[in-house]
């Protein structure tokens, strides 16, 4: 179970910097990176905080949860 419990993060954390390389990308490229790749990381992430945003109290508490579990794992 431990071991499985490692791949999982270290496949989280490999994906949490290809969000976060995609990202800069994005803004370094603007309109060019869009076109290129097909797909607007910006936007999706403008979307996501809006859906947290718009759920109000339990939106705050999911993304909240969320935050934790990423800032947990990232210190172990």
């Amino acid at each position: 179970m431990t071991e499985v419990r490692q791949w999982l993060i270290s496949v989280l954390e490999l994906l949490l910097w290809l969000v976060a390389t995609l990202t800069l990308l994005q803004v370094l490229f603007g309109q060019n990176f869009t076109e290129f790749f097909g797909i607007d990381i910006v936007g999706n992430i403008g979307e996501l905080v809006a859906k947290f945003g718009n759920a109000g109290l339990v939106g705050i508490v999911a993304a909240a949860i969320v935050a934790y579990l990423i800032v947990r794992n990232s210190r172990s």
